[in-house]
C-alpha cells in the first residue's frame, strides 16, 4: 500500500469506515507486534498492549490532524502502553516476598536480573533516543524506514542511534564497575 493509499484509509476510519481501520491494523500489525514482543518480552502481553493500542487508536483516530502521521501516531500509543506494562512488571516483581518465590523464578533471577539492567540503562535515554531505540533495535526498522516515520533525516537517525547506545552502553559500565 502506497502513501496515498494510507491516507486515504486513515482519513476514511477519522469519518468512521471500521473496514479502512481494519485495512491500516492489517498493515501495521506485524511491526507493531514485533515491537511489543521485543519489548516485553512476553507474547501474551505483546497481544494484550496491541489490543488495548488498536482500541485506543480506533477511539482516538477522529482526533489524529495529520493523517500522514497515523503510524508514527499508533506507534507512539502503543510505546505507550509497553511502559504500562513494565511498570507493572517491575511492580508485581518488587511485591513477590522470598517465601513466594518458586524454584522457576529464582532460576530466572540472572536473565531478570539482565532484563531490568537493560531497562534501567534504556530508562537513562531522552524521548527520541527511547524511540529511535525502539523502532530500529526492538521493532527492527532500518534508519531509513525509521527516519520516513519520524520526518527525519538517515544520519540524524543513526547518530542518535549511536550516541543512544553508548550512553546505554556507559551507564552499563558504570554499573558493574
Amino acid at each position: 500500500m502506497n502513501q496515498e493509499e494510507i491516507i486515504a484509509h486513515v482519513l476514511l476510519a477519522k469519518n468512521g469506515d471500521s473496514a479502512s481501520f481494519c485495512k491500516l491494523y492489517e498493515l501495521y500489525y506485524k511491526d507493531m507486534y514485533r515491537f511489543a514482543y521485543y519489548t516485553l518480552g512476553n507474547e501474551q502481553d505483546a497481544e494484550d498492549v496491541i489490543s488495548e493500542t488498536v482500541l485506543d487508536a480506533f477511539k482516538g483516530i477522529r482526533n489524529l490532524k495529520k493523517p500522514e502521521k497515523f503510524k508514527s501516531w499508533i506507534f507512539q500509543i502503543l510505546s505507550t502502553k509497553c511502559k504500562r506494562q513494565i511498570a507493572v512488571y517491575i511492580s508485581n516483581r518488587e511485591h513477590l516476598t522470598d517465601d513466594s518465590k518458586t524454584e522457576t523464578a529464582i532460576t530466572d533471577d540472572h536473565l531478570y536480573a539482565e532484563y531490568i539492567d537493560v531497562k534501567k540503562a534504556f530508562s537513562i535515554l531522552n524521548e527520541t533516543e527511547k524511540l529511535i531505540i525502539s523502532l530500529m533495535v526492538f521493532a527492527g526498522y532500518n534508519s531509513k524506514e525509521t527516519a520516513k516515520m519520524l520526518h527525519s533525516r538517515e544520519g540524524t537517525i543513526r547518530s542518535t542511534k549511536s550516541r543512544a547506545l553508548s550512553k546505554m552502553s556507559q551507564y552499563l559500565k558504570e554499573e558493574f564497575a
